[in-house]
């Protein structure tokens, strides 16, 4: 009896030696986690304080102008020839044609400053009723348009061009064009944009003023495509020689000065003052 109540007791004394030291450590391990937990909300809560916030900002768009004058003409002008067979034609063709590259370069413009544009060769049908009362399409020629694009820095030289032409056999001006070569386009559009984005500087700190507000650095910019100087003369389809050279003789043409804007779109950082 005394044996099996010794055994009771060792019992009793090793299950709650065995659940205090289970406590002892649940314990430890809360108070681990619980220190965990400071250290943690210690380093994400500035980190969340730093990034969590409303982005103030400004858009404001800036403009710039200046007026410039062409430095590059462009004359679109050719030959128009017919005759009953394509040889013949090309023949025709090539000859009024050696005849207005020579009096072009007489002008003072260079050959290299010539180049074709456009040839063409096709042959020329008409329409013919035959005794049942049906059209019938009959081969009667050919015509061969051999086109020019003359493209010179002498702006100077656009109606010279176009009358020593005329009178050396061309019986097409399409098209007289003023343009900016690259370079000067180039120079005008790095100025324009420095000046746009001035202008959009000034226009947000005029805004901001009253606000107490200040820019404290520019999230994006936008450049917009130059709106540049082209001047685009008299569209024409072949005409009489005669009457062309007359008419062409009798219109003064005149580039001009033409005046070039850039837009910038800038939004800007801003802050209390």
């Amino acid at each position: 009896m005394d044996t099996r109540i010794n055994i009771a007791v060792i019992v009793g004394v090793v299950f709650v030696l065995a659940f205090a030291v289970t406590l002892t450590q649940y314990e430890n391990q809360a108070e681990s986690q619980d220190a965990e937990s400071e250290i943690s909300d210690e380093i994400i809560t500035p980190w969340i304080e730093e990034f969590d916030h409303t982005e103030n900002i400004i858009s404001v768009t800036g403009t710039a102008s200046a007026s410039s004058e062409p430095d590059t003409l462009i004359v679109v002008l050719g030959v128009e020839s017919e005759a009953k067979t394509a040889n013949e034609s090309l023949s025709k063709n090539s000859n009024s044609l050696n005849s207005v590259i020579s009096s072009l370069t007489g002008t003072g413009i260079s050959e290299d400053d010539i180049q074709t544009s456009n040839f063409r060769i096709y042959p020329l049908y008409d329409s013919i009723k035959d005794s049942n009362g049906n059209y019938q399409q009959i081969l009667i020629g050919y015509r061969v348009s051999n086109i020019l694009s003359v493209q010179t820095d002498k702006i100077n030289l656009a109606g010279n061009i176009i009358d020593a032409a005329v009178s050396s056999g061309a019986n097409r001006v399409d098209n007289v064009s003023f343009q900016l070569s690259d370079n000067k386009s180039q120079k005008i559009s790095d100025n324009l944009i420095a000046n746009a984005i001035t202008d959009a500087t000034q226009k947000a700190e005029k805004a901001l003023a009253p606000l107490k507000q200040q820019i404290v650095g520019v999230k994006s910019v936008i450049i917009h495509d130059n709106t540049m100087p082209y001047y685009d003369g008299p569209m024409r389809s072949s005409f009489d020689g005669m009457a062309m050279e007359s008419s062409m003789k009798s219109a003064p043409i005149m580039s001009g000065d033409e005046e070039i804007t850039t837009n910038v779109s800038v939004i800007f950082y801003i802050a209390p003052v």
